[in-house]
């Protein structure tokens, strides 16, 4: 099993990070997720299903993505599954000042032959989710508080 964990402070309050996590539009900007979508209409709550793909990588085809906890300006947890893999993503988010502190972290575990490959992809992983978070801050810090980023 892989597991990674980064943090990184954003300028922004705990709400706006949380909104964030929780646009599918958002995600091809500070993520390798392309095609991101959410099932239904509404807001993003427990239970709510969707997919992507992987823009880089080995994985092809499409994710499935499921919302499994929520803890409105606290904590965003999906599962991912594939046939290739099984991923937990977990994103905590902390009152810091007048930002907020998130901590990016997960676990991935690789079915079948690929589990042989964990020990090789575990920096990968580690190195590309760290660079996500530090992509999400810049992405939140380069617009005026209170907005939502402009899409491409």
């Amino acid at each position: 099993m892989i597991r990674y964990s980064s943090e990184v402070t954003i300028a922004r309050p705990p709400h706006a990070v949380y909104e964030a996590l929780l646009d599918p539009g958002l995600y091809p900007r500070w993520t390798d997720m392309v095609d991101v979508a959410f099932d239904g209409t509404g807001e993003a709550r427990v239970g709510t299903r969707g997919r992507f793909r992987l823009a880089k990588g080995p994985i092809k085809g499409m994710l499935e993505m499921e919302l499994t906890e929520l803890d409105p300006d606290q904590r965003v947890v999906f599962t991912v599954t594939h046939p290739s893999l099984d991923w937990k993503a977990v994103s905590t988010l902390e009152p810091s000042g007048t930002g907020t502190r998130l901590t990016y972290a997960g676990e991935l575990r690789m079915r079948g032959w690929r589990r042989l490959l964990e020990p090789l992809a575990a920096r990968e992983v580690r190195d590309g989710e760290a660079s996500e978070a530090v992509r999400l801050k810049a992405l939140l810090e380069s617009t005026p508080e209170g907005s939502v980023p402009p899409g491409p």
